[in-house]
């Protein structure tokens, strides 16, 4: 049990987390719906918080530039049991002023489980935002 413990702070057999979006096309102003999808891992841990960002990511003169548009809280501290399952509902808008997916520019949530004393479980969603 303790090497479990001891590994599960190091990331092997740790929680998980996985953002379901309903598609991954949308316009401006949509409603994006989705469930986020928390594993537990081999051992009981204590999460500090669950939340996604919503990254849009530009290429200007051979550099990757990241802005975050808008960080979503979706839970904040509690524990999941060793093997655990849970489900959480997930919606956000897209605000209306966003400039469409094209070469250079592109959008992806992070979903980010915060483990206490363990690493964080990070989850990439691709998505592609197109003209009015």
């Amino acid at each position: 049990m303790l090497l479990r413990k001891m590994m599960s702070k190091l990331g092997v057999g740790s929680a998980y987390v996985d953002l379901i979006l309903n598609k991954t096309v949308f316009h401006p102003g949509e409603c994006i719906e989705g469930i986020l999808h928390i594993c537990g891992g081999t051992v009981e841990q204590k999460i500090e918080k669950l939340d996604v960002e919503f990254i849009q990511k530009t290429l200007r003169d051979g550099k990757e530039i990241d802005n975050v548009i808008a960080t979503i809280p979706v839970a904040g501290a509690f524990q999941i049991e060793a093997g655990q399952r849970k489900q959480i509902p997930f919606t956000y808008q897209i605000p209306d002023s966003l400039p469409p997916s094209q070469p250079g520019i592109s959008y992806r949530f992070i979903t980010r489980l915060d483990i206490e004393d363990g690493v964080d479980t990070l989850d990439f969603d691709y998505i592609q935002i197109l003209p009015r």
